[in-house]
């Protein structure tokens, strides 16, 4: 293997946590929270590789109801109708007969690991891979009555019995998604007002989830997540304004191949969201997911000291669920579950870079930390991530 020679040395070694070379915008964002990262133009140097880990945890207590109000986590579904065939086994599942309304109550948290690469070839073109990992936990359920309802001992007794069916936690951990790209990134430098322009655009699949899957209650984790095959269409560009300066942009379209899988479905004619789902085949059309982000960076501006502002949007389209059994399940009544209906959230992202790296030590880290806040959404959670990414970047020929 032959080494090529850069300006100063001929193999670049840096462990770090960088930001702009990592995989990023919609390979993550789902209801459950925002994406780890935007999506930035990618170096341009021929031959260039990134190998990055990108480690991140979030929590909810909190999510969006369909008006956009931030309420207690699992109440955005609102009312849930208290069914006694509940904690009855013996009545039918089309059995309407209730002892009142109820909200249920749980906290949210999320840890995530992001194994990825990318390769740059010659003339700006590149390849990339990338592997998500999750573990969702849903923790602290409980259920009340709704305000203002009398509370008979029948009542009581009945809460009782149903708090003892709901399980003390619900988790859902394992692939969220592989993701394969190739694209095409440039580099303009040649201004008399600008520093630079970068463009980069990328195209690939992205697989759908491989998670543990728990039927046995009643009570399932609320949203469908990644369950399709995805085709991501993804473009960003920046513009250097003097030396330090950076305003940047990006907007994402993820088609998705429609597919057939068993999900919880909707099998109470009564108005419920959460409880009563039951396990059957499906099939799933989804409506495309749209992100569009903007963000504005001082690069470098005291020793080595970088900060970044960026603001993100997501909207996704609704779900088509249509069930195979039309004997157990009804059509017009698993297809009318909310949880089949669009949401969206925008997102502020704050990141600050302390970079060790010169041209005498190259070696030496950049560091940063990174947190992704909902500021305003629709029918998802709200959901804060924390987090790093660490790379290890080599420059090689054969």
């Amino acid at each position: 293997m032959k080494f090529k020679i850069n300006s100063l040395i001929s193999c670049i070694l840096i462990i770090t946590t960088l930001f702009d070379n990592t995989i990023m915008a919609i390979l993550t964002v789902s209801q459950y929270k925002p994406d780890s990262f935007f999506q930035t133009p990618y170096f341009a140097q021929d031959n260039f590789t990134n190998i990055a880990v990108n480690i991140s945890g979030g929590f909810a207590s909190q999510g969006y109801n369909q008006q956009g109000q931030k309420i207690p986590y699992l109440q955005q579904f609102g009312q849930e109708t208290l069914l006694r065939q509940f904690t009855d086994q013996s009545l039918s599942h089309d059995n309407t007969e209730s002892v009142g309304q109820g909200f249920l109550d749980g906290q949210f948290h999320v840890r995530e690991i992001i194994l990825s690469c990318y390769k740059n070839m010659n003339k700006g073109y590149f390849v990339e891979s990338a592997v998500v990992i999750q573990d969702l936990l849903i923790n602290h359920i409980d259920i009340a009555y709704a305000p203002h309802t009398t509370l008979t001992d029948n009542r009581i007794q009945y809460l009782e019995q149903l708090q003892q069916k709901l399980p003390e936690n619900l988790n859902q951990s394992g692939m969220f998604t592989t993701a394969v790209y190739g694209g095409y990134t440039k580099s303009f430098v040649n201004f008399t007002h600008l520093d630079f322009i970068d463009l980069t655009i990328k195209t690939g699949f992205m697989s759908p989830q491989a998670m543990t899957k728990n039927y046995d209650s009643f009570l399932q984790m609320p949203y469908y997540g990644n369950l399709n095959f995805g085709y991501p269409i993804i473009a960003t560009g920046s513009l250097g304004l003097l030396d330090w300066i950076t305003i940047g942009m990006n907007g994402s379209i993820v088609p998705w191949q429609t597919t057939t899988k068993t999900i919880p479905l909707k099998n109470t004619p009564s108005e419920n969201i959460l409880l009563g789902m039951q396990p059957g085949l499906a099939t799933i059309a989804r409506g495309p997911l749209c992100v569009a982000s903007l963000y504005f960076q001082a690069d470098h501006f005291h020793q080595g000291t970088s900060a970044m502002l960026g603001y993100s949007y997501t909207k996704s389209y609704a779900y088509t669920i249509t069930p195979y059994d039309m004997i157990h399940f009804d059509k017009q009544t698993s297809s009318s579950s909310q949880l089949a209906d669009d949401w969206s959230f925008g997102s502020l992202y704050l990141q600050f870079d302390v970079d060790f790296a010169t041209h005498c030590k190259p070696n030496s880290p950049l560091i940063t930390f990174y947190c992704n806040i909902p500021i305003a959404g629709h029918f998802c959670s709200k959901t804060t991530i924390f987090g790093s990414a660490y790379n290890l970047q080599i420059s090689y020929t054969f």
